[in-house]
């Protein structure tokens, strides 16, 4: 696993909706504006060509691909994304791609030449292993022709300058191919980062109900992922939200300590609550205060930090993936200045050091967490989800009584009977392990 990425920041863009020309060449020229947020990794969403039969709202989904050898060049040649990651090399940065092996669109290069390679029913037909994805067929992923050029597929991007591959429902691909890639990235470009969209707890249970196989995060790690999602945990965090239950967010604690616990101790989560699938935080909630505290939590924790394209200018409209839907990047200034604090938090150097993030199960619409780190020191972070303008009140004996300095303010902050009111997040550290 790779420890520096315990404090880099990955920015995902969807290059059709980024910019009002939706280019690899309009993007380019917001590349110092990203720079300056203080990224180090370019995220983009798929960016080969998109199926027509069965294809979704007018443009159609970047996750129904016909051609993984290809562009899209409604986003530019091929020449265009070259040049884009050597601008990206020069700033400083590393680019990552989405990667989809799970499925092809349904008049796809492999659906026409390798029909052998698809994924059959019963009957013979091609067909979706789980869920009734209208404009893709699953692919056979233990097939060991498939698994050579997929393989190629991802030698030939690295070979562009690629970085790293985000994988669309990782859990779904066959270990197999998984195993091969490895080989193959070990050997000729090690470096290469992987991220795994590891699905969500009850998709996991569902898949297997059914008879197929999904992958736990743990398999993942193991065939060489260095990070994957918050999804483990996610579907309690969603029924808190919705129902504003606190037994759902009691849940949700003993769930995020279980992803630290149940996987490798080198393991890393990617953090952040928005991304393409997920809700816009403002989408969660009208409260400012707690859309500042649903933003903090996740970064605080240890793991890369994840921005969605629009977080830093708290876009409040969640963009269509079938159509044209420009993301609103008007700033407002006051969230920006708290995106950039965040960001300049996780790129900390002693972000670096944290061994563990551990969840205290304090009662209460609250979340407080300790970071230990490799020096046998602790900072808790402390985050108030309660709409009640006095906050909420966090208790727990694991809270060290004593004067701790607050990162956002650098202000002397004091717990007291094992407890502190928090209506703002607060970072807390001793004061000589401030991380600014």
């Amino acid at each position: 696993m790779k420890n520096e990425l315990k404090n880099k920041i990955i920015y995902q863009v969807f290059v059709r909706n980024f910019t009002k020309e939706g280019t690899f060449n309009a993007l380019k020229e917001k590349l110092d504006y990203i720079k300056n947020l203080g990224v180090d990794i370019l995220y983009l969403l798929p960016i080969s060509p998109i199926g027509k039969v069965n294809r979704k709202g007018s443009l159609g989904s970047p996750y129904a691909i016909s051609d993984y050898m290809a562009i899209n060049e409604e986003l530019g040649s091929e020449e265009d994304f070259i040049s884009l990651i050597n601008k990206t090399h020069e700033l400083g940065m590393k680019i990552m791609i989405d990667i989809v092996f799970n499925h092809t669109s349904r008049d796809s290069f492999i659906y026409k030449n390798h029909n052998e390679w698809m994924y059959k029913n019963e009957k013979g037909e091609c067909a979706n292993k789980v869920g009734d994805w209208s404009d893709v067929y699953d692919l056979d992923t233990k097939n060991d022709e498939l698994i050579a050029y997929l393989v190629d597929v991802i030698r030939h991007y690295s070979s562009l300058g690629v970085d790293g591959y985000r994988f669309d429902v990782a859990s779904l691909i066959d270990k197999k191919f998984y195993q091969a890639l490895k080989e193959m990235l070990d050997k000729e470009y090690p470096e290469t980062i992987l991220l795994a969209e590891s699905i969500h707890a009850s998709f996991n249970n569902y898949v297997r109900s059914i008879g197929f196989n999904a992958l736990s995060d743990a398999e993942l790690y193991s065939l060489g992922f260095d990070l994957c999602y918050m999804y483990n945990s996610v579907e309690a965090f969603d029924n808190f939200i919705k129902e504003k239950n606190d037994r759902y967010l009691d849940i949700y604690k003993v769930l995020l300590n279980n992803e630290e616990a149940y996987n490798p101790a080198s393991s890393l989560r990617i953090r952040g609550l928005e991304n393409h699938d997920q809700p816009r935080l403002i989408e969660l909630t009208k409260n400012k205060r707690v859309m500042r505290n649903l933003a903090a939590f996740p970064i605080f924790m240890k793991g890369p930090m994840f921005v969605y394209n629009g977080l830093e200018s708290k876009a409040d409209h969640h963009p269509s993936l079938f159509d044209k839907d420009l993301i609103d990047m008007s700033v407002d200034n006051e969230w920006y200045d708290f995106i950039i604090s965040l960001i300049n938090f996780k790129k900390g150097k002693l972000n670096l050091d944290v061994l563990t993030s551990e969840v205290l199960l304090t009662k209460g619409d609250n979340l407080a967490i300790i970071n230990h780190y490799k020096d046998n020191s602790y900072s808790y972070g402390l985050f108030n989800l309660s709409s009640s303008p006095n906050g909420s009140l966090i208790k727990d004996e694991r809270l060290i009584n004593g004067a701790y300095v607050d990162y956002f303010t650098s202000k002397v902050v004091v717990i007291e009977n094992n407890s502190i009111r928090v209506k703002e997040p607060l970072f807390l550290f001793k004061s000589e392990k401030i991380n600014k």
